[in-house]
């Protein structure tokens, strides 16, 4: 038996297929970020979490699950980014569908009416709107940033180097992103944003994903000369949204870049 996803009518894409979302937002973001490792680290200091898309809250869940199985830890705040809340309402209507809804029926629910909710040690807020403008205003930095919007084709404006640059002005020195494309494009993107860049892990049809980092230290698998050789044969070498009269300067950049020497 496969596993239960959601498509969006409006744009077609399918959520973590062929997965299904409760695997993928474990080993993709709870799992690959070390969360649980570091909500044991350095008790006196919130762990904030930036969750980029909140959709239908698997991401979300996934990262309140692993708190909650950690009672001795320290204080998780939880920051969802979201601008239609459709699909969320949608998918608390058909929680009983979604086993990881189980005992956090209530949070959804007050997200969806108050944009807030609160336990003991654990705070989940809603920022509802246009990600693009809320990032420059967000007033916390992230030590984690599941990055989860709609794929490029669907959601270009999220994907560019500007908006990367944003959320690494919004990252904690050990600030880590994760995010599901391996694209090239999206890649160089991170590069020119400020990041680190490293392969992430598998997740169904992909055989990797994308980890990036405030600190080159904090990579489990860096891109090194192997990547640099696919980038230099690319059709798509520039970052998306990037003019072609900008690729020399882009070229100069990632050739002379600190993680390739």
């Amino acid at each position: 038996m496969g596993a239960l996803s959601i498509r969006d009518n409006d744009t077609q894409e399918i959520m973590h297929n062929p997965v299904g979302p409760w695997i993928e937002a474990n080993s993709l973001y709870i799992q690959q970020s070390g969360m649980q490792r570091r909500l044991n680290e350095d008790l006196a200091q919130e762990l904030v979490i930036f969750d980029v898309g909140l959709g239908a809250a698997a991401n979300a869940l996934a990262a309140l699950h692993c708190a909650r199985a950690n009672p001795k830890r320290r204080n998780l705040r939880l920051v969802s980014f979201e601008r239609n809340l459709e699909l969320l309402q949608f998918a608390l209507d058909n929680a009983s569908h979604f086993q990881h809804f189980t005992g956090f029926e209530n949070a959804v629910r007050s997200i969806l009416v108050t944009g807030r909710w609160v336990e003991p040690g654990i705070t989940w807020e809603l920022r509802h709107g246009n990600f693009t403008d809320l990032i420059v205003a967000e007033p916390t930095a992230a030590h984690i940033v599941f990055y989860d919007p709609y794929s490029f084709k669907m959601n270009r404006e999220m994907w560019l180097p500007e908006v990367f640059r944003e959320v690494h002005k919004k990252c904690a020195p050990d600030g880590i992103l994760l995010t599901y494309s391996r694209a090239t494009p999206i890649r160089v993107g991170l590069f020119m944003a400020g990041f680190f860049v490293g392969t992430g892990v598998a997740t169904g049809a992909k055989d990797e994903t994308t980890q990036a980092s405030v600190r080159y230290q904090d990579l489990v698998s860096p891109l090194g000369q192997a990547w640099l050789g696919k980038w230099r044969r690319s059709r798509s070498p520039s970052a998306p949204g990037a003019r072609e009269e900008d690729f020399p300067a882009t070229k100069e950049f990632i050739l002379n870049h600190s993680q390739f020497k």
